[in-house]
């Protein structure tokens, strides 16, 4: 008879309440960015791996367009910074080595680590876009 009075106190004192989430509120007053006032991007290794090869479509959506790739070579940072000019059209390309080039010789970094590329659009609208991809190499 104690057990059973014992297990009912734990029962009734031991246990946590469960609460119900919370009622969501939907917004009406929301401003879509389609992709049509925005640029596009398409982001793809090079076949060799060595490089990025960067499309920009809809660039003509935005005042300015800068893009920033970084990374750890051995225990060095490295990184490229560029931008697209409004000048350059609605449709852009960019092929981001992972190296250096002097003429027709390229010395590729090796041991790359923590890849993050990151583009900047500053809209026409005011607004800011911005895109981030993690990279594995």
């Amino acid at each position: 008879m104690f057990a059973v009075f014992l297990f009912s106190l734990l029962f009734l004192f031991g246990t946590q309440p469960v609460y119900a989430a919370k009622k969501r509120v939907w917004s009406t007053q929301s401003t879509a960015v389609t992709t049509a006032t925005r640029p596009t991007y398409s982001v793809k290794f090079r076949s060799d791996h060595r490089a990025l090869n960067v499309i920009f479509n809809n660039v003509s959506t935005a005042n300015s367009v800068t893009y920033e790739l970084t990374y750890l070579s051995g225990d060095l940072d490295k990184g490229v910074f560029g931008s697209i000019l409004p000048k350059e059209g609605n449709y852009a390309t960019r092929l981001i080595l992972f190296g250096t080039c002097s003429k027709t010789v390229c010395t590729y970094h090796k041991n790359i680590t923590n890849m993050e590329f990151k583009i900047t659009a500053k809209l026409k609208s005011g607004k800011t876009s911005i895109k981030k991809y993690k990279i594995k190499v």
